[in-house]
């Protein structure tokens, strides 16, 4: 394997008190080669030497989302966190013609070159499922997995039978904040002007609105937000995933590290009542209301810290 890295551009000495979350062009970011001979990519923010935790970003974002996710909140001090580029997004490579997204793989890959140790792994939306994969196969690398905003496909849907399958295909799904902003604001909107987002307000639906609240007054979420986005090439398309739920939806037994769920008090895709269903018989579990529509924005201080309260719960056990 080898590992390709740009110039850092991260301070390595920090004050006890926590740090605001540099601007996202300025994140420095590597990537290694993996196996099959695609690059992938992450960008670095905070410590050097802190705890290291890696975030898989929702679907339709990149490296760069840490820019507005943690906007408006302090990174705690100890923390190294590294948020990756799923394949054939940003600065990764795409899947080949009839290839398979193994992300418990490449994220093996990814925490063996970096000589890390464990890690805790944090998924917003959908990338909670590549988090899940990952820990499901190789919990001696795991200290916790985070799932911010989850979502559960397929639980119900699972149990209705062939009778049903048109209906299945027809379901709207919620696929985030960011999607119903991209959505809204159109084809190459310039997402840096606030003119952009006061049109969008008027066209979006309550919850992206409601989670949106007044950060787009702000340049630096603007540019946050555009500077994520612009990894996205719109016209690559993933690999189709595995039919049905995934692994730890179907056996959440088959996750062996602690899991915390963050979710939104008022949010509906799904609904946190459905979350705290879900995860009632699971040891190990918890769920942390967060409040307004969604866990996406406005609960990042804690969210980090929490997780970085799994490396000494694994110590000492």
């Amino acid at each position: 394997m080898t590992v390709l890295r740009e110039s850092r551009a991260m301070p390595y000495l920090f004050d006890d008190e926590d740090i605001l979350l540099p601007l996202a062009e300025h994140a420095s970011h590597g990537a290694l080669r993996l196996p099959d001979g695609r690059a992938m990519a992450w960008a670095e923010y905070g410590s050097a030497r802190g705890l290291p935790c890696i975030l898989i970003p929702d679907t339709g974002s990149s490296r760069l989302a840490p820019g507005w996710l943690l906007h408006d909140s302090a990174l705690p001090v100890h923390i190294r966190l590294l948020a990756v580029d799923r394949p054939g997004i940003g600065a990764s490579d795409p899947i080949g013609f009839g290839g398979a997204e193994q992300p418990a793989e490449d994220l093996r890959r990814m925490v063996e070159t970096l000589a890390v140790g464990r890690v805790a792994v944090i998924g917003i939306g959908q990338g909670a499922d590549d988090a899940f994969a990952f820990a499901g196969r190789y919990p001696s690398l795991v200290t916790s997995v985070t799932g911010v905003s989850v979502r559960l496909p397929g639980r119900r849907d699972a149990r209705r039978g062939v009778r049903h399958a048109f209906a299945r295909r027809h379901e709207k799904g919620w696929n985030g904040p960011l999607a119903a902003w991209i959505s809204t604001a159109g084809k190459d909107a310039d997402l840096t002007a606030e003119s952009t987002w006061s049109r969008m307000l008027d066209r979006l639906d309550a919850l992206p609105a409601q989670v949106l609240a007044d950060r787009w007054r702000e340049s630096d979420f603007r540019e946050a937000v555009a500077a994520d986005v612009a990894q996205v090439n719109p016209a690559w398309t993933a690999p189709a995933r595995p039919v049905g739920p995934p692994q730890w939806i179907s056996d959440p037994k088959s996750i062996r590290v602690p899991v915390r769920l963050w979710h939104g008090k008022h949010e509906t895709g799904p609904t946190l009542a459905q979350v705290q269903d879900f995860v009632k018989d699971q040891q190990s579990w918890t769920v942390t209301t967060v409040g307004g529509s969604s866990a996406v924005l406005g609960a990042w201080t804690s969210i980090m810290t929490t997780a970085a309260e799994s490396f000494h719960s694994a110590a000492a056990a």
